[in-house]
């Protein structure tokens, strides 16, 4: 019996701990797509699901620099925002 107890305890210390954050994953996934599924395209709610799940990364992002960029890669979006 203890040998049977010490398999079982083996067997639930290789469970992947990491398992919670990819359910996680999922579940929001479930749920932005649910609100945004008729009116984005596959490409965008992908883009949009990698952006859910790496919120601490996105949140560091620096808004400004990336609208000068965005800006600056176009002459009509310069005539159009003008300059920051």
């Amino acid at each position: 019996m203890l040998n049977q107890v010490h398999v079982l305890v083996k067997i639930y210390m290789t469970i992947p701990v990491t398992s919670a954050t990819a359910e996680r994953s999922f579940s929001a996934f479930r749920r932005l797509k649910t609100y945004l599924r008729s009116t984005m395209t596959q490409v965008r709610l992908n883009n949009c699901a990698i952006m859910n799940c790496h919120k601490e990364r996105v949140d560091a992002l620096d808004l400004k620099d990336i609208a000068v960029s965005f800006v600056q890669a176009n002459v009509n979006r310069m005539n159009y925002f003008g300059s920051f």
